[in-house]
């Protein structure tokens, strides 16, 4: 019987999301820069924002539970509550942004066991944490990780860590899931178990969830250190940067390099479709919106753009204990995050010098992601003019351009382009070493002999001016090849 409920829950909520694009779909089609959202779904320089608009500002969201638990009889998981109202929430979030794609985290390494939406997973003697002198193990340091640690290398905790996913599958819910803790290149049970019982057991977890859902169901990683083992089984990985990347305050070359070559590898190697994620840390000792703080946006949004057809997010950055300033917006607050939770607001704006906190993954908006590149046309990684360290990429409404060559560059575009930082409507653009821009392409009018249509008349126009000032249709200062194309891709 529960079986059969399971069934006809699974059949009613896929019929309720049918219209809905794919997950596919969601990842081609979305605009780019998109923005992803770890742990921290809002921002608080954007307070007229309802909560339900700053989360759906994301492309991607994990961590959401809908309300939703689990619970578990001996190894079989299922996930219990309001269904009704957990579908309500995510198709609310959809109507804003319909390429929005959920993902739910899934424990592995440690856990919460009294979590109100876990701790029915974990009731019984039966289920294998890490245990030392007869007492739980926690996470270290204390004082930042106050989980329980899993023995996911035991067969019992692989079994439920799988049926946890694939009763998410099931829930039509969510499009994939999360791991937290992925270190292939190390141990994170470091003084439990080995690397190699840890490695095997990571296997045997990534096939026991392939053979149990949708091929486009998606697993998303954290950490670096994927292995080509593994990467058939992973469609992409939660790049977490830190300050080791920076010389001084600002994010260097031989770092840049290396985020680059690791983004590279991702997009080569993870399965389809793919969702790679740079999160780059901002400096937490100044305030957001500082002029380091908005270059590194700049520079580590466009190498995502140029280097990935990833994800994207730049954060406060302030760690456990750092000392770090706040502006009037943010001390002062009182939008829907407030609403939400005025306690801690009001505690933070009244104890803030006393209160250990962080804003790691918090973050505000930039205008600068309001930008509508629209979707790649160009490869990844390419360089501009041969030149080592300055990329560019073409989408559909522009250019990105990523520059760590080591100075300033001067970069020649085919048409008109408005630099979103800049703001200078030019063919010609010089960017600073250690930055980045995006460049929208300018609206061209390519009805050459203003009869209302582009047609062939505009065309034969064009080809007998080769090589004259006018007509140019790009504003290059010439007539050639390009002015052409544009008249005949606006036929």
């Amino acid at each position: 019987m529960k079986k059969f409920l399971s069934i006809f829950l699974f059949i009613f909520l896929s019929a309720l999301a049918f219209g809905e694009l794919s997950i596919q779909e969601k990842i081609e089609g979305r605009s780019r820069p998109s923005i992803f959202s770890p742990w921290s779904d809002w921002f608080v320089n954007t307070p007229d924002m309802s909560f339900e608009e700053m989360i759906a500002a994301h492309n991607l969201l994990f961590a959401n539970a809908f309300g939703l638990r689990f619970q578990r009889t001996g190894p079989d998981v299922q996930l219990a509550g309001n269904f009704v109202e957990a579908r309500r929430q995510r198709d609310e979030l959809l109507e804003l942004n319909p390429n929005m794609i959920f993902l739910r985290t899934i424990n592995m390494r440690g856990t919460d066991p009294n979590s109100w939406a876990l701790k029915e997973l974990y009731d019984g003697d039966d289920f294998p944490f890490i245990v030392e002198n007869g007492e739980l193990v926690l996470g270290s340091p204390p004082e930042e990780y106050t989980d329980v640690l899993i023995d996911f290398t035991h067969p019992f905790a692989q079994k439920i860590i799988v049926n946890q996913v694939i009763a998410v599958a099931e829930s039509g819910l969510w499009d994939g899931i999360f791991f937290d803790f992925w270190n292939e290149k190390g141990v994170v049970l470091g003084g439990y178990r080995t690397y190699e019982a840890e490695q095997h057991a990571r296997m045997e977890i990534l096939k026991g969830i392939r053979a149990g859902v949708r091929d486009d169901f998606l697993i998303l990683v954290n950490g670096l250190s994927v292995t080509e083992n593994t990467a058939p089984y992973i469609n992409g990985t939660f790049m977490e940067t830190f300050r080791a990347q920076r010389k001084s305050k600002n994010y260097n070359h031989e770092g840049l390099k290396e985020l680059g070559n690791e983004l590279l590898w991702a997009e080569k190697n993870f399965r389809e479709p793919q969702i790679n994620c740079l999160e780059a840390e901002g400096i937490g000792s100044e305030l957001p919106t500082s002029p380091n703080n908005l270059r590194d946006m700049r520079l580590l949004t466009t190498l995502s753009l140029t280097h990935s057809d990833g994800f994207v997010l730049y954060t406060m950055g302030v760690q456990w204990g750092e000392s770090h300033p706040h502006d009037s917006t943010y001390l002062d607050y009182q939008g829907a995050a407030f609403r939400r939770n005025p306690r801690y607001w009001i505690r933070h704006r009244e104890q803030h010098d006393n209160l250990l906190h962080i804003h790691h993954h918090e973050h505000y908006w930039n205008d600068f992601w309001d930008a509508n590149l629209g979707q790649p046309v160009d490869e990844k990684g390419q360089l501009y003019a041969g030149i080592e360290g300055l990329f560019i990429r073409e989408f559909t409404n522009g250019w990105a351009v990523h520059n760590r060559s080591g100075k300033e560059q001067i970069v020649k575009l085919p048409v008109k382009s408005s630099g979103v930082e800049s703001g200078i409507t030019a063919i010609e653009h010089i960017i600073p070493d250690l930055d980045g821009e995006m460049y929208l392409k300018a609206e061209v009018d390519a009805d050459v002999n203003g009869d209302g249509v582009v047609n062939i008349q505009d065309l034969v126009i064009v080809a007998n001016a080769f090589g004259k000032a006018e007509p140019d249709v790009n504003g290059d200062g010439v007539v050639n090849i390009q002015d052409l194309v544009i008249v005949a891709n606006a036929f």
